[in-house]
């Protein structure tokens, strides 16, 4: 074991090769002698310098600083677990918090609401919010376009703006945006008084979709 420690002491730094070696890179292993030449290797090598905490270490190099390196890594990881676990118990407060806001404005408005439980992948993307000051909810509205096969997503739409506010941008004939239009070419038409809009019907069965 000494030997073994004697050969690693007397290593020439990997680096510039002139040098006896002082440092061992934690990730790599390579040796070097000063702070030029950890820097050169790293730049060289593109080497970070950090310690895999989760690769495999033989018992032969198995030493204090890789015995205090796991000891930090099983205390990081205590302290991450801790973390998630009070995030979890704040994270349902503050989702039902939204929950009882969107709940009272519908209630204000004499709306229907029904929301998705807060583990649904739906319910996190949707950014509806009611402003209470204002008495308005602003919607999260979901745009498809079957035809040719384009989904947008408008977030902040005030309940006061009409359909036909909402869909100008997309496909008006002069007022829309050009790259919109143009993909969207086969729903542009000269008013909007043929244009159609759909609302999917939720809470159906699949095979029942309307």
């Amino acid at each position: 074991m000494r030997g073994t420690k004697r050969k690693i002491s007397l290593a020439s730094c990997e680096a510039c090769g002139a040098e006896e070696a002082k440092y061992r890179c934690p990730a790599c292993l390579k040796h070097s002698c000063s702070l030029p030449c950890v820097k050169k290797h790293k730049s060289d090598s593109g080497c970070t310098g950090v310690r895999d905490k989760t690769a495999f270490v033989p018992l032969s190099c198995f030493d204090e600083m890789t015995l205090l390196s796991d000891y930090r890594f099983l205390e990081d990881s205590g302290r991450l677990a801790d973390s998630i676990t009070r995030d979890r118990h704040r994270l349902p407060q503050q989702k039902n918090q939204k929950a009882r806001i969107l709940r009272l404005g519908a209630h204000r408005l004499n709306l229907q609401l029904r929301l998705l439980p807060n583990g649904f992948t739906k319910s996190r993307e949707n950014t509806t919010f009611f402003n209470k000051r204002e008495c308005r909810f602003y919607w999260h509205v979901k745009l498809l376009f079957p035809e040719s096969s384009t989904e947008y997503r408008e977030r902040r739409v005030p309940d006061n703006r009409t359909l036909k506010e909402i869909l100008t941008p997309y496909i008006h004939p002069t007022e829309s945006e050009p790259v919109k239009r143009q993909k969207l070419k086969v729903y542009v038409r000269d008013s909007f008084d043929g244009v159609r809009v759909f609302m999917k019907v939720e809470n159906r069965k699949c095979n029942s979709m309307r």
